[in-house]
């Protein structure tokens, strides 16, 4: 299955445009701060959701 990339990156693009027109600066530094703080938070949980699964895996 190939990967489109591009495809990809313009969709999220347009959607982030969509939810930060007509914002302020400020207003959108603070959207994209959100979305880091979400995204942090995400890969924190997956992180330690995978070290889960492989010390549970090691031990069988």
């Amino acid at each position: 299955m190939a990967v489109k990339a591009v495809e990809m990156v313009r969709k999220i693009r347009d959607k982030h445009f969509d939810e930060t027109n007509g914002l302020s600066v400020e207003e959108q530094i603070k959207f994209i701060k959100q979305k880091s703080k979400k995204l942090q938070k995400g890969l924190k949980i997956g992180q330690h959701s995978s070290a889960d699964n492989r010390a549970q895996t090691t031990k069988v």
